[in-house]
């Protein structure tokens, strides 16, 4: 590696994704603080796949959204830390049972802890260290490959993750009578979300709740 193809890395690994600025973190000060945040607690809502209590850190627009789609479609793995870190951060707030179990939306194959290319993985690790709970990645399986979501409809979302979950064989004994936080990206129709509850369910926890990074303003749209 030349000298100046050396600088230029390092340089870059300066900048923030967003702006292009110097920043020392993935998103720097000025970008992060132009996230709207949507939710002050946990709320009760009718999603476009049905009921569903949770939470929601920011509105899934502007940045917020760039970042999101530089993490997940650009492959910038890089800002899934500082991302779960914020989230983690507003997640203290609420009140949460004792020791709750941060569960990940699951990719096909993804069942190890903290994988970096996995926002709900890292996610979960550091909700579980930050609320002083368990991370529950590997719980929860995906047992084929779906389309994304964002490519379908409302209708079509619903039925693309139909049966597209499983418990682990450990799951039921670690969250019977806990109480588990499902981790996700975006909140849109709620699909992945409610598909993911009713497995859960199965294994009789006290309450079953969502946590996602950003939540879509179609979903007030689609029935919320």
């Amino acid at each position: 590696m030349s000298i100046l193809s050396f600088l230029h890395q390092v340089l870059a690994d300066k900048a923030c994704f967003l702006c292009g600025e110097e920043s020392d973190d993935p998103v720097c000060p000025r970008c992060a603080s132009s996230f709207r945040t949507c939710d002050t607690g946990l709320s009760d809502r009718r999603l476009a796949a049905g009921p569903a209590s949770g939470f929601s850190a920011y509105w899934y627009e502007g940045t917020m959204r760039q970042a999101i789609l530089q993490m997940k479609v650009q492959g910038e793995y890089q800002l899934a830390g500082q991302l779960a870190g914020m989230l983690a951060n507003l997640a203290r707030s609420l009140s949460l049972r004792d020791r709750p179990v941060f569960v990940p939306v699951p990719r096909l194959g993804t069942r190890q802890q903290g994988d970096p290319r996995h926002f709900p993985s890292v996610a979960c690790g550091t909700l579980a260290e930050s609320c002083n709970g368990d991370s529950g990645v590997g719980l929860l399986l995906k047992t084929h490959p779906t389309p994304l979501q964002t490519q379908l409809s409302d209708t079509r979302r619903l039925k693309n993750v139909d049966g597209a979950f499983e418990l682990s064989a450990n799951a039921p004994g670690m969250l019977h009578d806990r109480t588990v936080i499902i981790v996700d990206d975006v909140l849109t129709t709620g699909a992945t979300i409610c598909a993911a509850t009713s497995v859960i369910l199965q294994a009789r926890p006290h309450q079953c709740l969502y946590l996602t990074l950003a939540l879509s303003r179609a979903t007030m749209s689609s029935g919320f």
